[in-house]
């Protein structure tokens, strides 16, 4: 589990819109929002970034990274869930790396963390394939630029499928 001090995320949160501009990208706060920011949902942390690759002739691709943290105690967080995704609209294709609902996915298949992949989006020949656990919003958004500066479909045929 990853764990963090309120000051600590903070500064992750600056951290990550750092490497996104540094990738070339725009960040965005979602739904129009005035800035980006931690949002509070109950007593949970949520962050929300639209990330924007730069123009390289292709047009229309979006990496969103979405994070929930609980609290665990006195000015500690945990990150309870995650969900890191590429939607190239140009390539019609996306990319996601989650981990969220945990107990079912465990109970059903074992894992924690699962992946999409959708060669055209909302076709999947499988919803949900094994996949390494992210590190955070960094490492999901490293992971996923690599695949969108590859500038081709990923392809999904060397990924475990989940279902049974």
């Amino acid at each position: 589990m990853i764990e963090a001090t309120t000051d600590e995320l903070l500064g992750y949160l600056a951290d990550v819109i750092e490497r996104a501009e540094r990738y070339g990208a725009t960040v965005e706060p979602p739904n129009d929002a005035p800035e980006v920011q931690w949002d509070r949902v109950g007593e949970d942390l949520l962050m929300y970034l639209d990330v924007r690759p730069p123009v390289d002739g292709r047009t229309r691709a979006q990496i969103t990274l979405q994070e929930r943290w609980r609290p665990i105690g006195q000015d500690r967080w945990e990150l309870a869930e995650y969900g890191y995704e590429l939607r190239d609209f140009h390539l019609d294709y996306r990319r996601a790396l989650h981990q969220h609902d945990r107990d079912y996915f465990v109970r059903r298949f074992g894992v924690a963390s699962h992946e999409h992949c959708e060669p055209v989006i909302g076709r999947a020949t499988c919803w949900h394939y094994a996949g390494a656990p992210c590190y955070g919003a960094l490492d999901g958004l490293d992971r996923l630029y690599v695949v969108w500066t590859a500038g081709v479909k990923p392809d999904c045929s060397r990924l475990r499928c989940l279902e049974d």
